[in-house]
Protein backbone atom coordinates (compact mmCIF):
# COMPACT_ATOMS: atom_id res chain seq x y z
CA UNK A 1 0.00 0.00 0.00
CA UNK A 2 1.84 3.44 -1.21
CA UNK A 3 -0.92 5.94 -0.38
CA UNK A 4 -2.91 7.63 2.81
CA UNK A 5 -5.81 6.41 1.48
CA UNK A 6 -5.04 2.99 0.88
CA UNK A 7 -3.98 2.70 4.89
CA UNK A 8 -6.84 4.25 5.69
CA UNK A 9 -8.88 1.57 4.00
CA UNK A 10 -6.96 -1.01 4.98
CA UNK A 11 -7.47 -0.07 9.25
CA UNK A 12 -11.06 -0.02 8.69
CA UNK A 13 -10.55 -3.75 6.88
CA UNK A 14 -9.11 -4.11 10.64
CA UNK A 15 -11.26 -2.71 13.02
CA UNK A 16 -14.34 -4.68 11.11
CA UNK A 17 -17.42 -5.41 11.36
CA UNK A 18 -16.76 -1.98 13.84
CA UNK A 19 -17.25 1.13 11.82
CA UNK A 20 -15.58 4.23 12.51
CA UNK A 21 -16.84 7.66 12.56
CA UNK A 22 -16.34 10.56 10.10
CA UNK A 23 -14.15 12.16 12.88
CA UNK A 24 -12.45 9.16 14.05
CA UNK A 25 -11.01 8.80 10.07
CA UNK A 26 -10.18 12.16 10.09
CA UNK A 27 -8.32 12.24 13.59
CA UNK A 28 -6.42 9.01 11.59
CA UNK A 29 -5.47 10.82 8.25
CA UNK A 30 -4.74 13.59 9.97
CA UNK A 31 -1.95 12.21 12.30
CA UNK A 32 -0.77 9.85 9.46
CA UNK A 33 -0.32 13.51 7.98
CA UNK A 34 2.15 14.44 11.02
CA UNK A 35 -0.98 16.55 12.51
CA UNK A 36 -1.01 17.28 16.58
CA UNK A 37 -3.79 17.19 18.42
CA UNK A 38 -4.57 20.57 18.86
CA UNK A 39 -4.25 21.32 15.58
CA UNK A 40 -6.99 18.55 14.28
CA UNK A 41 -9.19 20.12 16.97
CA UNK A 42 -8.29 23.61 15.35
CA UNK A 43 -9.31 21.95 12.51
CA UNK A 44 -12.78 20.23 13.48
CA UNK A 45 -13.93 22.76 16.11
CA UNK A 46 -13.68 19.98 18.72
CA UNK A 47 -11.95 20.63 22.16
CA UNK A 48 -8.38 18.98 22.05
CA UNK A 49 -8.92 17.20 25.23
CA UNK A 50 -12.20 15.06 23.46
CA UNK A 51 -10.11 14.57 20.17
CA UNK A 52 -7.05 13.15 22.22
CA UNK A 53 -9.67 10.63 24.15
CA UNK A 54 -11.13 9.79 21.03
CA UNK A 55 -7.13 9.08 18.98
CA UNK A 56 -6.43 6.94 22.35
CA UNK A 57 -9.74 4.54 22.19
CA UNK A 58 -8.55 3.81 18.12
CA UNK A 59 -4.41 3.25 19.17
CA UNK A 60 -6.06 1.16 21.81
CA UNK A 61 -8.46 -0.93 19.12
CA UNK A 62 -5.63 -1.21 16.73
CA UNK A 63 -3.22 -2.53 19.35
CA UNK A 64 -5.24 -5.41 20.88
CA UNK A 65 -6.28 -6.28 16.93
CA UNK A 66 -2.86 -6.03 15.47
CA UNK A 67 -1.33 -7.76 18.87
CA UNK A 68 1.35 -4.69 19.88
CA UNK A 69 1.75 -1.48 21.06
CA UNK A 70 0.07 1.72 18.20
CA UNK A 71 0.17 4.96 19.97
CA UNK A 72 -0.03 8.57 18.12
CA UNK A 73 3.86 8.35 18.00
CA UNK A 74 4.65 5.24 15.93
CA UNK A 75 0.86 5.16 14.47
CA UNK A 76 2.59 5.64 10.50
CA UNK A 77 5.83 3.89 10.87
CA UNK A 78 3.20 0.69 12.48
CA UNK A 79 0.62 0.67 10.19
CA UNK A 80 2.97 1.26 7.32
CA UNK A 81 4.76 -2.22 8.18
CA UNK A 82 1.58 -4.05 9.16
CA UNK A 83 -0.37 -3.11 5.39
CA UNK A 84 2.76 -4.15 3.27
CA UNK A 85 2.67 -7.85 5.57
CA UNK A 86 6.72 -6.52 6.56
CA UNK A 87 6.04 -8.07 10.18
CA UNK A 88 9.77 -8.76 10.78
CA UNK A 89 10.62 -5.30 10.89
CA UNK A 90 8.55 -4.72 13.44
CA UNK A 91 9.89 -8.06 14.93
CA UNK A 92 13.45 -7.48 14.41
CA UNK A 93 12.93 -3.60 15.95
CA UNK A 94 10.71 -4.14 19.19
CA UNK A 95 11.82 -7.77 20.03
CA UNK A 96 15.50 -8.08 19.97
CA UNK A 97 14.81 -10.23 23.17
CA UNK A 98 12.32 -11.17 25.64
CA UNK A 99 12.79 -8.27 28.06
CA UNK A 100 11.72 -5.83 25.89
CA UNK A 101 8.85 -6.99 24.07
CA UNK A 102 7.14 -7.40 27.49
CA UNK A 103 7.72 -3.56 28.13
CA UNK A 104 4.41 -1.50 28.25
CA UNK A 105 4.48 2.04 26.53
CA UNK A 106 5.77 4.45 29.16
CA UNK A 107 3.17 7.06 30.57
CA UNK A 108 0.84 4.34 32.84
CA UNK A 109 1.41 3.84 36.55
CA UNK A 110 4.04 0.59 36.83
CA UNK A 111 2.16 -2.60 38.29
CA UNK A 112 3.74 -4.55 41.24
CA UNK A 113 6.70 -5.90 40.31
CA UNK A 114 7.49 -3.99 37.58
CA UNK A 115 11.20 -4.84 35.75
CA UNK A 116 11.57 -1.09 35.50
CA UNK A 117 10.35 0.18 38.90
CA UNK A 118 13.73 1.62 40.57
CA UNK A 119 13.16 2.07 44.14
CA UNK A 120 13.70 5.78 45.61
CA UNK A 121 15.70 4.90 49.31
CA UNK A 122 15.09 5.32 52.31
CA UNK A 123 11.97 7.23 51.92
CA UNK A 124 10.36 4.10 50.29
CA UNK A 125 11.69 1.92 53.18
CA UNK A 126 9.98 4.11 55.86
CA UNK A 127 6.60 4.04 53.56
CA UNK A 128 6.76 -0.31 53.44
CA UNK A 129 7.35 0.08 57.16
CA UNK A 130 4.41 2.64 58.19
CA UNK A 131 2.06 -0.39 56.26
CA UNK A 132 2.70 -2.43 59.91
CA UNK A 133 1.29 0.81 62.10
CA UNK A 134 -2.00 0.25 63.11
CA UNK A 135 -3.94 3.63 62.12
CA UNK A 136 -1.30 4.92 60.18
CA UNK A 137 -1.82 8.30 57.90
CA UNK A 138 0.81 8.81 54.76
CA UNK A 139 1.52 11.99 52.81
CA UNK A 140 2.96 11.04 49.21
CA UNK A 141 3.60 14.30 47.82
CA UNK A 142 4.83 15.12 44.06
CA UNK A 143 4.25 16.72 40.98
CA UNK A 144 2.23 14.79 38.42
CA UNK A 145 4.07 11.67 36.59
CA UNK A 146 6.18 11.44 39.35
CA UNK A 147 5.78 8.10 40.29
CA UNK A 148 3.00 8.13 43.01
CA UNK A 149 0.31 5.66 41.65
CA UNK A 150 3.23 3.40 41.25
CA UNK A 151 4.68 3.80 44.59
CA UNK A 152 0.75 2.89 45.52
CA UNK A 153 0.74 -0.32 43.26
CA UNK A 154 4.34 -1.21 45.13
CA UNK A 155 2.57 -0.54 48.69
CA UNK A 156 -0.48 -2.60 47.92
CA UNK A 157 1.58 -5.40 46.61
CA UNK A 158 3.62 -5.50 49.82
CA UNK A 159 0.34 -5.06 51.47
CA UNK A 160 -1.64 -8.36 49.85
CA UNK A 161 1.71 -10.17 50.40
CA UNK A 162 0.80 -9.25 54.77
CA UNK A 163 -2.98 -10.52 53.79
CA UNK A 164 -3.84 -6.95 53.96
CA UNK A 165 -6.72 -5.57 51.92
CA UNK A 166 -6.48 -2.70 49.70
CA UNK A 167 -8.58 0.09 48.28
CA UNK A 168 -7.98 2.90 45.79
CA UNK A 169 -9.97 5.69 45.21
CA UNK A 170 -8.87 8.07 42.33
CA UNK A 171 -10.85 11.13 43.40
CA UNK A 172 -10.72 12.76 40.41
CA UNK A 173 -13.05 10.18 38.67
CA UNK A 174 -15.92 11.46 40.59
CA UNK A 175 -18.69 13.23 38.90
CA UNK A 176 -18.18 17.18 38.78
CA UNK A 177 -21.76 17.39 40.56
CA UNK A 178 -20.60 15.94 43.57
CA UNK A 179 -18.03 18.18 44.55
CA UNK A 180 -20.53 20.82 45.13
CA UNK A 181 -22.24 18.66 47.49
CA UNK A 182 -20.64 17.30 50.52
CA UNK A 183 -23.49 14.02 50.97
CA UNK A 184 -22.65 13.31 47.56
CA UNK A 185 -19.46 12.83 47.47
CA UNK A 186 -18.69 10.85 51.08
CA UNK A 187 -21.69 8.57 49.67
CA UNK A 188 -19.33 8.14 46.68
CA UNK A 189 -16.52 7.19 48.60
CA UNK A 190 -18.35 4.89 50.69
CA UNK A 191 -19.60 3.52 47.56
CA UNK A 192 -16.14 2.98 46.05
CA UNK A 193 -14.68 1.88 49.22
CA UNK A 194 -17.82 -0.70 49.18
CA UNK A 195 -17.61 -2.37 45.97
CA UNK A 196 -13.70 -2.58 46.27
CA UNK A 197 -14.11 -4.77 49.35
CA UNK A 198 -16.65 -6.58 47.94
CA UNK A 199 -19.32 -5.35 50.05
CA UNK A 200 -22.80 -4.51 49.01
CA UNK A 201 -23.75 -0.55 49.75
CA UNK A 202 -26.01 -0.27 52.64
CA UNK A 203 -27.12 3.30 53.12
CA UNK A 204 -30.03 2.79 54.14
CA UNK A 205 -28.69 1.27 57.22
CA UNK A 206 -25.93 3.84 58.65
CA UNK A 207 -26.81 7.02 56.75
CA UNK A 208 -28.81 9.37 59.21
CA UNK A 209 -29.82 12.50 57.72
CA UNK A 210 -30.22 14.17 61.15
CA UNK A 211 -26.31 12.96 61.94
CA UNK A 212 -24.96 14.91 59.30
CA UNK A 213 -22.90 13.80 56.35
CA UNK A 214 -19.61 13.14 58.08
CA UNK A 215 -20.78 11.63 60.80
CA UNK A 216 -22.62 9.27 58.59
CA UNK A 217 -19.73 8.41 56.95
CA UNK A 218 -17.61 7.88 59.33
CA UNK A 219 -20.07 5.42 60.84
CA UNK A 220 -20.90 3.59 57.65
CA UNK A 221 -16.73 3.57 57.63
CA UNK A 222 -16.62 2.20 61.51
CA UNK A 223 -19.59 0.10 62.10
CA UNK A 224 -19.83 -1.61 58.76
CA UNK A 225 -16.81 -1.40 56.04
CA UNK A 226 -13.75 -1.96 58.95
CA UNK A 227 -16.27 -4.04 61.14
CA UNK A 228 -16.40 -6.17 58.23
CA UNK A 229 -12.96 -7.50 57.37
CA UNK A 230 -10.99 -8.90 59.91
CA UNK A 231 -7.32 -7.77 58.41
CA UNK A 232 -6.01 -4.00 58.16
CA UNK A 233 -7.09 -1.86 55.47
CA UNK A 234 -4.98 0.33 53.19
CA UNK A 235 -7.06 3.09 51.55
CA UNK A 236 -5.17 5.12 48.99
CA UNK A 237 -6.86 8.16 48.07
CA UNK A 238 -5.03 9.35 44.65
CA UNK A 239 -4.98 13.10 43.60
CA UNK A 240 -6.93 14.74 46.22
CA UNK A 241 -5.25 18.03 45.19
CA UNK A 242 -8.33 17.96 42.83
CA UNK A 243 -10.23 18.99 46.01
CA UNK A 244 -8.65 22.05 46.57
CA UNK A 245 -10.67 23.88 44.07
CA UNK A 246 -13.54 23.59 46.14
CA UNK A 247 -12.59 24.91 49.75
CA UNK A 248 -15.83 24.00 51.59
CA UNK A 249 -16.02 20.18 50.97
CA UNK A 250 -12.12 19.92 50.80
CA UNK A 251 -12.15 21.18 54.67
CA UNK A 252 -15.59 18.70 55.79
CA UNK A 253 -13.78 16.11 54.42
CA UNK A 254 -10.09 16.56 55.52
CA UNK A 255 -11.19 17.41 58.96
CA UNK A 256 -12.85 13.66 58.73
CA UNK A 257 -9.61 12.06 57.73
CA UNK A 258 -7.99 13.90 60.81
CA UNK A 259 -10.48 12.14 62.85
CA UNK A 260 -10.27 8.64 61.56
CA UNK A 261 -6.81 9.07 61.87
CA UNK A 262 -6.66 10.31 65.64
CA UNK A 263 -9.54 7.28 66.75
CA UNK A 264 -7.18 4.82 65.58
CA UNK A 265 -5.01 5.91 69.27
CA UNK A 266 -7.77 4.02 70.95
CA UNK A 267 -8.69 -0.13 70.21
CA UNK A 268 -11.15 -0.53 67.85
CA UNK A 269 -12.34 -1.11 63.99
CA UNK A 270 -10.29 1.93 63.10
CA UNK A 271 -6.67 0.50 64.12
CA UNK A 272 -7.57 -1.76 61.29
CA UNK A 273 -6.67 0.99 59.11
CA UNK A 274 -3.95 2.46 56.80
CA UNK A 275 -4.39 5.58 55.23
CA UNK A 276 -2.96 7.34 51.98
CA UNK A 277 -3.12 10.43 50.96
CA UNK A 278 -1.41 11.61 47.21
CA UNK A 279 -1.05 14.62 45.93
CA UNK A 280 0.89 17.21 43.53
CA UNK A 281 0.98 20.46 44.94
CA UNK A 282 0.60 21.71 48.68
CA UNK A 283 -2.42 22.16 50.46
CA UNK A 284 -3.13 26.02 49.69
CA UNK A 285 -6.67 25.83 52.17
CA UNK A 286 -7.60 27.36 55.45
CA UNK A 287 -7.90 24.73 57.78
CA UNK A 288 -7.20 24.17 61.43
CA UNK A 289 -4.13 22.73 62.58
CA UNK A 290 -6.03 20.42 64.66
CA UNK A 291 -8.42 19.47 61.64
CA UNK A 292 -5.52 18.85 59.08
CA UNK A 293 -4.69 15.34 57.73
CA UNK A 294 -1.54 17.27 56.42
CA UNK A 295 0.79 18.07 59.05
CA UNK A 296 0.61 14.23 61.06
CA UNK A 297 1.51 10.93 59.62
CA UNK A 298 4.39 10.21 57.54
CA UNK A 299 5.38 12.41 54.69
CA UNK A 300 6.78 11.15 51.82
CA UNK A 301 8.21 13.60 49.20
CA UNK A 302 9.41 12.19 46.13
CA UNK A 303 12.26 13.70 44.23
CA UNK A 304 13.48 13.55 40.92
CA UNK A 305 16.15 10.48 40.55
CA UNK A 306 19.54 10.58 41.56
CA UNK A 307 22.73 9.67 38.74
CA UNK A 308 22.78 6.10 40.55
CA UNK A 309 18.81 5.50 39.85
CA UNK A 310 19.12 6.42 36.46
CA UNK A 311 22.00 4.53 35.83
CA UNK A 312 19.90 1.55 36.96
CA UNK A 313 16.55 2.21 35.21
CA UNK A 314 19.15 2.15 32.09
CA UNK A 315 20.03 -0.59 32.95
CA UNK A 316 17.05 -2.43 33.23
CA UNK A 317 15.99 -1.07 29.53
CA UNK A 318 19.09 -3.18 28.66
CA UNK A 319 20.78 -0.10 26.79
CA UNK A 320 23.81 -1.61 26.28
CA UNK A 321 22.21 -4.12 23.55
CA UNK A 322 21.73 -0.84 21.16
CA UNK A 323 25.05 0.11 21.68
CA UNK A 324 24.17 2.96 24.69
CA UNK A 325 26.71 2.78 27.72
CA UNK A 326 25.02 4.13 31.02
CA UNK A 327 27.84 6.26 31.92
CA UNK A 328 29.04 9.51 29.73
CA UNK A 329 26.90 9.01 26.81
CA UNK A 330 23.40 9.51 28.63
CA UNK A 331 24.96 12.56 29.75
CA UNK A 332 22.98 15.12 27.21
CA UNK A 333 19.62 13.46 27.74
CA UNK A 334 20.17 14.00 31.64
CA UNK A 335 21.27 17.91 31.05
CA UNK A 336 18.36 17.85 28.78
CA UNK A 337 15.50 16.32 31.29
CA UNK A 338 16.99 16.07 34.45
CA UNK A 339 15.72 12.90 36.95
CA UNK A 340 12.18 13.11 35.82
CA UNK A 341 11.11 9.17 35.87
CA UNK A 342 8.59 9.32 33.46
CA UNK A 343 11.07 11.67 30.90
CA UNK A 344 13.43 9.29 31.49
CA UNK A 345 11.38 6.23 30.84
CA UNK A 346 9.95 7.48 27.19
CA UNK A 347 13.48 8.03 26.04
CA UNK A 348 14.77 4.77 27.17
CA UNK A 349 11.82 3.00 26.04
CA UNK A 350 12.35 4.47 22.35
CA UNK A 351 16.30 4.16 22.47
CA UNK A 352 15.80 0.63 23.47
CA UNK A 353 13.20 0.23 20.63
CA UNK A 354 16.01 0.97 18.09
CA UNK A 355 13.35 3.37 16.45
CA UNK A 356 15.57 6.91 17.09
CA UNK A 357 18.88 7.06 17.55
CA UNK A 358 20.42 8.99 20.60
CA UNK A 359 20.95 11.95 18.30
CA UNK A 360 18.00 12.24 16.97
CA UNK A 361 16.20 12.01 19.97
CA UNK A 362 17.97 14.69 21.57
CA UNK A 363 17.15 17.37 18.38
CA UNK A 364 13.61 16.18 18.14
CA UNK A 365 12.84 16.51 21.92
CA UNK A 366 12.16 20.12 22.63
CA UNK A 367 9.86 19.90 19.46
CA UNK A 368 6.33 19.38 18.94
CA UNK A 369 7.47 16.54 16.71
CA UNK A 370 9.73 14.90 19.42
CA UNK A 371 8.61 11.68 21.59
CA UNK A 372 7.60 14.56 24.24
CA UNK A 373 5.25 16.32 21.97
CA UNK A 374 2.60 14.84 23.40
CA UNK A 375 3.34 15.37 27.29
CA UNK A 376 4.42 18.94 26.24
CA UNK A 377 1.28 19.60 24.13
CA UNK A 378 -1.32 19.09 27.00
CA UNK A 379 0.75 21.44 29.54
CA UNK A 380 1.11 24.12 26.73
CA UNK A 381 -2.81 23.47 26.57
CA UNK A 382 -2.92 24.10 30.61
CA UNK A 383 -0.86 27.19 30.81
CA UNK A 384 -2.87 28.87 27.72
CA UNK A 385 -6.02 28.37 30.06
CA UNK A 386 -4.62 30.71 32.77
CA UNK A 387 -2.70 33.63 31.30
CA UNK A 388 -1.48 34.73 35.08
CA UNK A 389 0.22 31.23 35.20
CA UNK A 390 1.40 31.36 31.92
CA UNK A 391 2.70 34.49 32.10
CA UNK A 392 4.04 33.63 35.86
CA UNK A 393 5.63 30.71 33.93
CA UNK A 394 7.27 32.59 31.37
CA UNK A 395 9.46 34.73 33.75
CA UNK A 396 10.75 31.88 35.43
CA UNK A 397 11.73 30.07 31.72
CA UNK A 398 13.50 33.93 31.18
CA UNK A 399 15.45 34.32 33.91
CA UNK A 400 18.76 32.92 34.55
CA UNK A 401 17.98 32.40 38.33
CA UNK A 402 15.12 31.35 40.46
CA UNK A 403 12.42 33.72 40.95
CA UNK A 404 10.41 34.64 43.71
CA UNK A 405 6.47 33.68 43.08
CA UNK A 406 3.48 34.20 45.34
CA UNK A 407 2.18 30.63 47.12
CA UNK A 408 -0.09 29.51 45.04
CA UNK A 409 0.90 30.38 41.51
CA UNK A 410 4.33 28.59 42.83
CA UNK A 411 2.55 25.43 44.26
CA UNK A 412 -0.01 25.06 41.09
CA UNK A 413 3.55 25.58 38.65
CA UNK A 414 5.37 22.47 40.94
CA UNK A 415 2.07 20.73 40.76
CA UNK A 416 2.33 20.65 36.96
CA UNK A 417 6.29 19.21 37.32
CA UNK A 418 6.71 23.14 35.59
CA UNK A 419 9.23 24.39 38.35
CA UNK A 420 10.84 23.09 41.12
CA UNK A 421 10.99 25.22 44.53
CA UNK A 422 13.66 26.27 47.38
CA UNK A 423 10.83 28.20 49.28
CA UNK A 424 9.14 30.03 46.98
CA UNK A 425 12.32 30.60 44.94
CA UNK A 426 11.24 28.95 41.27
CA UNK A 427 13.44 27.35 38.74
CA UNK A 428 12.75 25.44 35.87
CA UNK A 429 13.58 21.48 36.76
CA UNK A 430 14.94 20.48 32.94
CA UNK A 431 16.30 22.74 30.12
CA UNK A 432 13.60 20.75 28.07
CA UNK A 433 10.85 22.73 29.07
CA UNK A 434 12.98 26.10 29.32
CA UNK A 435 13.63 25.15 25.44
CA UNK A 436 9.92 23.83 23.95
CA UNK A 437 8.21 26.84 25.57
CA UNK A 438 10.40 29.42 24.93
CA UNK A 439 9.94 28.89 21.04
CA UNK A 440 6.54 28.50 21.86
CA UNK A 441 6.21 31.82 23.37
CA UNK A 442 8.13 33.43 20.78
CA UNK A 443 5.76 32.21 18.00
Amino acid sequence: MNSQKETLEWVKTILAPRKISQLEEIILDRTLSGKLYREIAKETGYDPGYIKDIGSHIWQKLSQQLNCNINKRNLSFMLTQFSQGNTEVYQRQTQPNTTIAELDFPGRPLPFKSPLYVERLPIETLAINTLDQAGSLMRLKAPQRMGKTSLIHRLFGIAHQQEMQTVLVNVQQAEPAMFKDLDQFLQWICWVISQQLNLAPRFDDYWFEGAGSKMSCTVYMQEYCLNAVDTPVVIALDKVHTLFDYPDLASHFFSMLRHWYEQARTPGNWQKLRLILAYSTELTLSIQTHQSPFNVGLPVNLPPFTRSQISELAQRYQLDQVGIETNSTLDPLLDLVGGHPCLLQFAFYWLRLGYLSLEQLLAEAPTSKGIYGEYLEQLWIMLAQDKQLEQAFYQVLSSPKPIPLDAQTAHRLEGLGLVQLQGLMASPPCELYRKYFLTHYSE
